[in-house]
């Protein structure tokens, strides 16, 4: 699937913030190497990366502009450091944040986890035993510190909340 970017215009059929080009660049800024993955695999990551976005839309400041839109921003009357950020554009913090997820997406990491949290370490049928792991993060529920630090300022809550959230 060919990537659709939202400029900030309500592009029809959205399916991402950022292009193969901004994720490559901010990876290798961050001397992250994904040269050993297509463009194909790039697109992939930063759709997932999209759609993860999207999970949170509903935590994000300000209002959606339009009901249909394709992904959370851009928004209007979104306000960042005190200053109204302008309606017809995606914060750049939203794109790195995509970036940053993008990242992890392509290097394996699964940004929608659906498994409960616990890892069976010991399964035995006869007289039915169980054991699970106590490092239940592992397949869990993941936390994507630098993402949610580069997401903090859209989010509504206390400058700290997303420290104690996992997103």
């Amino acid at each position: 699937m060919a990537l659709v970017l939202e400029d900030g215009s309500l592009v029809d059929g959205a399916n991402s913030f950022v292009s193969v080009a901004e994720v490559r660049a901010y990876a290798t800024a961050r001397a992250s190497d994904l040269s050993a993955f297509a463009d194909a695999a790039i697109e992939a990551a930063a759709i997932k990366a999209a759609d993860y976005t999207k999970g949170l839309r509903d935590r994000f400041k300000g209002d959606e502009i339009v009901i249909e839109q394709a992904l959370p921003f851009p928004r209007i009357y979104l306000v960042v450091n005190g200053f109204e950020l302008p309606s017809d554009e995606v914060p750049q913090g939203i794109k790195d944040a995509n970036c940053q997820l993008a990242i992890e997406s392509a290097n394996g990491t699964d940004l929608q986890v659906t498994t409960q949290g616990q890892i069976v370490t010991k399964k035995k049928v006869g007289p039915l035993e169980t054991t699970f792991s106590d490092r239940s993060s592992e397949s869990g529920t993941q936390l994507f510190h630098a993402a949610s630090s580069l997401f903090a300022p859209y989010m509504s809550g206390s400058p700290g909340a997303l420290s104690s959230v996992r997103i």
